[in-house]
């Protein structure tokens, strides 16, 4: 029992040490990409230590403005051809409130638009396309403000 403590605490030890690391002004300092990243990092006040997102958003609705539901949005040109089809993180489907989020890793691009697409699996309404600009966040890294998590909103009309 004592030495199964002994372990636990050296683990717990080792492992704050190795996560976290103090800069002077008190600041945290965590490991992105090879570098340090002080919190608290973003210009919008949030920070993660996890990797850059991007983050799209949006609402489908008909020509009333009636939700549209189990519209499949997805992003052409962003998935990889051997990546599998993750709902939310490469696609999304409409909700009954016609929204959809899908949040997936930015990689090292930093696109300044990219293609939403939405398609009605029933065939009822027409596929549409739209280009939504790109915002980003920003992370100090190394006293350089970079481009950290990405925003686009695209809202279809069907």
């Amino acid at each position: 029992m004592r030495k199964n403590i002994y372990i636990l605490f050296l683990i717990a030890l080792c492992s704050g040490f190795a996560g976290c690391a103090m800069k002077e002004g008190g600041y945290p300092q965590e490991r992105y990409d090879g570098w340090w990243i002080t919190n608290p990092g973003t210009e919008s006040g949030y920070y993660s230590s996890a990797s850059p997102r991007l983050i799209v958003s949006g609402t489908v609705t008909n020509t009333a403005d009636q939700p549209l539901s189990g519209i499949y949005i997805a992003l052409p040109g962003v998935r990889e051809p051997n990546e599998p089809a993750i709902l939310t993180y490469n696609y999304s489907i409409t909700d009954s409130l016609g929204q959809y989020t899908i949040i997936r890793y930015r990689g090292r691009e930093v696109p300044t638009e990219i293609t939403v697409v939405a398609t009605d699996s029933t065939g009822l309404y027409p596929e549409q396309y739209i280009f939504a600009p790109v915002t980003y966040d920003t992370a100090l890294i190394q006293n350089q403000k970079i481009p950290y998590n990405g925003y686009a909103t695209a809202n279809f009309k069907l």
